[in-house]
């Protein structure tokens, strides 16, 4: 991270990412200690603690386990004095209609976002999956939960992804400017960049090979009074099986770029 350039780094919940990573991080007590001393001894910030979370579920219990989760990422952002918690929506399920699965994603959201205003921690709802790239029902979800701590993580790609048009993209990056608590920046190209495609006709790409004029998107934030941080999530093909040093190249690449907004 040093080599790359980085300030800091989002820390995932292993609750919610089993067998994702190692196994050697806790968020009890003493795991949260470490995890502090050691981004301290490289002069680290954990900029947001992730929940990787589902709302819509098949049991009560199922759906309360999402809830929990989501507080204990609550409760570690507020030891380690991180401002926002990363949080999904849901997505799709068979036997649910649409509406249905929102009205579980609205649940659950109040029941984290009234926990998170008594610690004094923001929720970043994360445009993401098949529910929430939808900028229409995104924004409802928010003024449905009607909550002063639940924000938007707006992530640059998934739009994309999601085959809204880049003209439509531009535009709803402004629309969410406002609401924006956290970021992920990360970019690709299509081959019909003006028109509506179906979900996933992108190829991701590091980010200054995209279509996305990420620097206009930062240079848009700050001044719309954005206090956030610059986030990183580059998905570009081929990361997980080029050398490290090449992805560390590229990565590289992606933070020179970015400051270059400034």
């Amino acid at each position: 991270m040093r080599e790359i350039g980085v300030d800091g780094f989002e820390l995932y919940n292993p609750f919610f990412y089993k067998g994702i990573f190692r196994g050697t991080l806790s968020f009890d007590q003493e795991g949260l200690r470490r995890v502090e001393e050691l981004a301290d001894s490289y002069g680290f910030k954990v900029t947001s603690v992730n929940a990787g979370n589902n709302f819509v579920q098949v049991s009560r219990d199922l759906f309360e386990g999402q809830v929990k989760g989501v507080k204990m990422c609550i409760d570690a952002a507020f030891n380690l004095g991180t401002p926002v918690v990363r949080v999904f929506g849901g997505e799709p399920m068979e036997g649910k209609t649409e509406e249905e699965c929102v009205r579980a994603i609205v649940e659950g959201l109040r029941m984290v976002a009234s926990y998170a205003e008594e610690r004094g921690v923001t929720l970043a709802l994360e445009n993401h999956g098949r529910i929430t790239n939808n900028v229409d029902i995104l924004l409802r979800i928010l003024d449905e939960v009607d909550s002063e701590a639940l924000k938007v993580n707006m992530d640059t790609g998934n739009f994309y992804w999601y085959g809204y048009s880049l003209s439509e993209v531009e535009e709803i990056f402004e629309r969410l400017a406002p609401v924006t608590a956290h970021t992920h920046m990360k970019n690709g190209t299509a081959e019909r960049k003006y028109e509506r495609r179906k979900i996933g006709e992108v190829k991701l790409t590091p980010l200054p090979e995209g279509d996305i004029n990420l620097l206009k998107v930062v240079r848009m934030l700050k001044e719309k009074g954005y206090k956030g941080v610059i986030s990183i999530e580059d998905e570009f093909e081929g990361w997980t099986t080029l050398p490290q040093e090449k992805v560390v190249e590229i990565l590289k690449r992606d933070v020179e770029y970015l400051r270059s907004a400034f």
